[in-house]
């Protein structure tokens, strides 16, 4: 049962500002880009890695949304990883999952250097059944 006072101090963060507190329904999605260097003899190895690290966290991490890398053309020792999580709280679960973990043991000689990018996402759309086409879902 809710009192005067607590109504009251509800009623005076709203006024002030305070947003109410996030839920893993309405916690705002987050998304990184990650520029990644691989030494050139390494690059193969390291790419089967990869593979099987994002399989692994699309497919046991319900947090995490989807995990996208590609190789610059010019240059595929250079790797860039489109990160989406449906939270930071995801993303920290995330960077402790045994297969993450695994991951940046077995690729840690093999990365030159690594970059992270915060970013604000805008908007992210994919058809829900990828090349087969189906609804366009969006957040």
């Amino acid at each position: 049962m809710m009192t005067w006072l607590s109504a009251a101090i509800g009623a005076a963060a709203l006024a002030f500002g305070a947003a109410p507190a996030e839920t893993p329904e309405t916690a705002p999605p987050m998304v990184r880009i990650a520029e990644i260097e691989i030494d050139p003899g390494q690059l193969e190895a390291c790419k089967a890695i990869l593979a099987e690290e994002q399989e692994a966290s699309v497919r046991l991490e319900p947090g995490v949304l989807m995990l996208h890398s590609v190789a610059l053309a010019d240059d595929p020792t250079k790797i860039r990883l489109l990160e989406v999580y449906a939270s930071r709280a995801a993303y920290e679960a995330h960077i402790k999952a045994p297969h993450f973990l695994k991951y940046k043991t077995s690729t840690e000689k093999m990365v030159r250097s690594l970059r992270l990018l915060e970013t604000k996402p805008i908007l992210l759309c994919a058809k829900s059944e990828g090349r087969k086409g189906g609804d366009v879902l969006c957040m």
